[in-house]
């Protein structure tokens, strides 16, 4: 499943869940206050994967990765996996320095992974 289908499915949930939380309250099933405390404890949760620097850096890699593959396509760079590694992981250094993110040993290994896997998601005839 892509992102885009991943983030309609969590909004259809959270509509029903929202929806399902005013059916009860209206029935007097469960108390106002309870849903506040429920609100609050989602309100205090920590940051999830998808809104952290990882993801931050995953997407950088993404986006370098098409892009490198579309300049191996106009001729721009050479078709070696060395030069289009080091002109992905340019580009995902830059969108990083773009972005004010950290950009220290850890999350250049982070993005070397995350280039090899978006390069995997290429389809066959583009790898």
């Amino acid at each position: 499943m892509d992102n885009n289908t991943m983030t309609i499915i969590a909004l259809i949930v959270a509509a029903v869940a929202a929806l399902m939380m005013v059916i009860l309250v209206v029935k007097k099933v469960i108390r106002t206050d309870t849903v506040e405390q429920i609100a609050d404890t989602v309100r205090n949760m920590p940051e999830t994967i998808g809104s952290g620097l990882f993801a931050r850096i995953y997407e950088y890699s993404r986006a370098a990765v098409l892009a490198v593959e579309q300049l191996v396509k106009n001729g721009q760079i050479q078709r070696d996996d060395q030069t289009r590694k080091e002109t992905a992981m340019r580009f995902v250094e830059q969108a990083a320095l773009v972005d004010d993110v950290p950009f220290g040993a850890g999350e250049n290994e982070m993005a070397s992974i995350c280039i090899e896997a978006a390069v995997q998601q290429l389809p066959r005839n583009q790898a």
